[in-house]
């Protein structure tokens, strides 16, 4: 049966990513995969994440990514010289060097071109996909690009989002509190004011149980969990 995963916040950990999607998830083609952005910047391959998901997408594996805030930063930083800068000091430096360049406006087209098609959300029929989340200030919180990309809490309103609980990354959660927002029988998820976060900081080494990169199927709420191995 086909399945549906989310994953979120690879940050250049492509081995990570790998062993994940292809050891511990096996995953198929009539599967649908799910990434909710931030493949670069911080960690040691952004290069290799990208190239990972072309080569899924070219053998005929179902992907739809979105876009994370630390890729937008690389898009703005391609604009404005200060932007750059702010890219850079956010991780950035570590994305050149996996692409064996000096600057941004080096890395190759095809590279910048997948970032900047990536849309900000994806809608399946229960649930809302996003990086962060949204503004539920306004009366359309669709509107607000810069939310769906860095807002880091929110009380979900369902009737802005029809009926929809959200699944998001961007901020980073013990493995460990992940995990508790499934039910043991593994039959729904447990969602806190009806979102929930998938964002196992698979790239901070140095925080206490993160450092993991989780999967989330959605139709049964299994989580599937792997630590960083770059």
């Amino acid at each position: 049966m086909a399945r549906e995963f989310a994953i979120s916040d690879i940050h250049g950990c492509v081995k990570t990513f790998k062993k994940l999607v292809l050891k511990v998830l096996g995953l198929s083609k009539e599967d649908t995969l799910y990434l909710l952005g931030d493949y670069v910047n911080k960690g040691p391959d952004s290069k290799g994440v990208i190239d990972f998901i072309f080569n899924l997408r070219e053998s005929g594996y179902n992907l739809k990514c979105l876009r994370g805030n630390h890729d937008q930063y690389l898009i703005d930083g391609l604009k404005y010289s200060w932007e750059e800068i702010e890219f850079l000091n956010r991780g950035g430096r570590e994305t050149l060097k996996s692409f064996g360049v000096e600057n941004i406006h080096q890395i190759p087209e095809k590279y910048l071109n997948f970032i900047k098609s990536l849309p900000l959300y994806f809608e399946t029929e229960k649930y809302l996909l996003i990086h962060a989340g949204l503004n539920f200030d306004l009366d359309d919180p669709f509107k607000d690009d810069f939310s769906m990309l860095n807002i880091r809490s929110m009380e979900v309103d369902l009737t802005k989002t029809g009926n929809k609980k959200i699944i998001h990354g961007h901020v980073p959660n013990s493995y460990l509190d992940i995990e508790n927002a499934c039910l043991p029988d593994r039959q729904a998820l447990t969602f806190h004011d009806n979102h929930i976060s998938i964002d196992g900081g698979c790239v901070y080494t140095h925080i206490p149980n993160t450092n993991h990169l989780v999967a989330l199927e959605m139709q049964s709420g299994k989580l599937y969990i792997q630590k960083n191995i770059e």
